[in-house]
């Protein structure tokens, strides 16, 4: 699907989002989600890295299995699109603390491939 658009509103709701991390999340290399500044969980993370207070997102690898998570690097965007703080794997689990983006809708042609 790497011809196929994820996303038909995603450069409008972070316009400051670099090219590369835009073009890796429409090819669903990689994810965005948003983050949910409600949970409990999050607000303890906050308190380890205050930067995090302006993120909205997050962008992440799907496909990394969880035995490797230590090995990734978590990107938190403000609502622009524009990274705030990199955190590795080592350091933070996202579960628990990120939801679907409300804003960010999928493109009928992905949502069909995505089914069939």
């Amino acid at each position: 699907m790497q011809d196929i658009t994820k996303y038909v509103n995603l450069h409008e709701v972070v316009p400051k989002l670099p090219t590369v991390l835009l073009n890796s999340i429409q090819t669903d290399c990689l994810e965005i989600r948003e983050i949910n500044t409600d949970a409990p969980k999050f607000q303890s993370i906050v308190e380890r890295y205050a930067a995090l207070s302006e993120a909205k997102y997050v962008i992440y690898s799907k496909y990394i299995k969880k035995c490797e998570h230590h090995h990734e690097m978590f990107i938190f965007l403000n609502h622009e699109g524009v990274a705030v703080k990199h955190i590795s794997g080592r350091d933070l689990a996202l579960y628990g603390i990120i939801k679907p983006c409300s804003e960010i809708k999928l493109s009928e042609e992905f949502s069909y491939h995505e089914a069939s």
